[in-house]
């Protein structure tokens, strides 16, 4: 627990556990390794899907958690359901369609401040979703403290954000005011600083700094490797948008053809939810039975000890000329000590599996995706049972411990208080 001499940070966050958000994973983890008096104000969203394997000591390194109710029930649910099909401009776009969080949540701080006295040192925003800057934007306006901005995600510049132009317009002038306004901005890769602060000032650019996401080794199973007949690749994660797993299919359907020795005994595994439609386009089907199976999504904890159990782990990201985005379950895999291949553009995820010595294949050159799964294949069936223990270039396996990036994160922190 942190000393009584500790600061005082005031963290928003949306996402937090039990809420099954990637971002709650991070956010809680993060905190929990710092050494700060921390106040979370988060979500409590009904209905929403709870993970209860996600940190579950989460709030016992806190100094308190206010957990401010969010719902999309009732007439905001119905509008909802009917303006995703008219797709007027503003509708959940500015900044998503978490912006009615605001309020409440800026009045529940307001009133435990003024029921127990309460004064943040440090201000931390967490987005995604970005109307956790927004709020950001108020408490920085009302405390008058130093502001973290953290970004797991490009805002503006995110290709998933499906922005007219008039909402384009006003989600520009918005983060203009975050990036201009915070003492500290985050991100998690230094690609992501570059696309995002291009638009920028170079002062914006200097009070940038990284901060990856991070794996905790005491939550994997003891290392003792897949004890299956077959070789398992197991993909974990959501198919959506452009990211399907048509680019394996294909590969390995142009496999079967050629060289369908090098798949005898092998078995991949897609774990998490999938619209059946997304398979039934990447055509599944024309494989043989077996070779790829589909299985529902799993929580957390279980996602780690599959991960831990495989003898390979697969990324497959969208086509995209370059690719800022350090995605969470890559971290995870890090951690889980096998051998990764990702189908994955240039960029920040790439540069992370070419670091560790895995292999690399750009999802539009379906020539290279061919020879970098072949060869992982080969890598998996000729040191089967070999692995000693975890596989990955330990020094780069250490910069994602979160031990190294929550010190990180705290020096960082510290920086706007001394």
């Amino acid at each position: 627990m942190p000393s009584n001499t500790s600061p005082n940070l005031l963290a928003v966050s949306f996402c937090f556990p039990p809420l099954a958000y990637p971002r709650s994973i991070h956010v809680a983890r993060l905190l929990k390794h710092i050494q700060f008096k921390t106040l979370v104000v988060c979500a409590d969203e009904k209905g929403a899907r709870q993970d209860p394997t996600i940190e579950p000591d989460a709030e016992g390194y806190l100094q308190a958690c206010l957990r401010v109710p969010f719902s999309a029930d009732g007439w905001r649910k119905r509008a909802n359901g009917v303006f995703s099909r008219l797709n007027p401009p503003l509708w959940n776009k500015i900044p998503d369609q978490y912006a009615s969080w605001k309020a409440p949540a800026l009045q529940v701080v307001e009133s435990f401040a003024r029921d127990t006295s309460y004064r943040p040192d440090m201000i931390v925003t967490f987005g995604q979703p970005m109307s956790d800057h927004l709020i950001g934007l108020e408490l920085k306006r009302l405390y008058r403290v130093p502001w973290v901005a953290h970004f797991s995600d490009p805002w503006v510049d995110n290709p998933f954000n499906l922005y007219d132009s008039v909402s384009r317009r006003v989600n520009v002038q918005l983060e203009k005011k975050v990036i201009t306004i915070a003492d500290r901005l985050i991100f998690t890769s230094h690609e992501t600083i570059e696309l995002v602060l291009a638009k920028y000032k170079q002062d914006h650019r200097e009070k940038s700094r990284v901060i990856p996401h991070s794996f905790d080794a005491a939550l994997y199973p003891p290392f003792s490797g897949n004890a299956g007949a077959e070789l398992t690749v197991r993909y974990i994660g959501e198919f959506y948008g452009k990211r399907t797993p048509k680019p394996l299919v294909k590969t390995l359907r142009a496999i079967m053809e050629s060289s369908p020795q090098l798949l005898t005994g092998i078995r991949f595994e897609l774990i998490g939810p999938t619209d059946p439609q997304v398979l039934i386009d990447s055509e599944l089907k024309s494989l043989p039975d077996g070779l790829i199976v589909t299985k529902p999504s799993v929580n957390y904890q279980e996602s780690l000890r599959l991960a831990g159990t495989a003898d390979g782990l697969l990324i497959i990201d969208a086509p995209a000329e370059k690719s800022v985005f350090l995605p969470s379950k890559l971290i995870d895999y890090v951690g889980a000590g096998q051998p990764i291949l990702g189908i994955t553009p240039p960029g920040t995820a790439a540069g992370v599996i070419n670091d560790l010595g895995g292999w690399v294949a750009d999802p539009a050159d379906s020539g290279e995706v061919r020879r970098a799964l072949e060869s992982f294949l080969r890598h998996l069936s000729e040191h089967r049972g070999m692995h000693k223990g975890v596989w990955g270039d330990p020094n780069v396996r250490r910069r994602y411990e979160v031990a190294v990036v929550a010190a990180s994160a705290e020096s960082i922190f510290r920086e706007l208080l001394s």
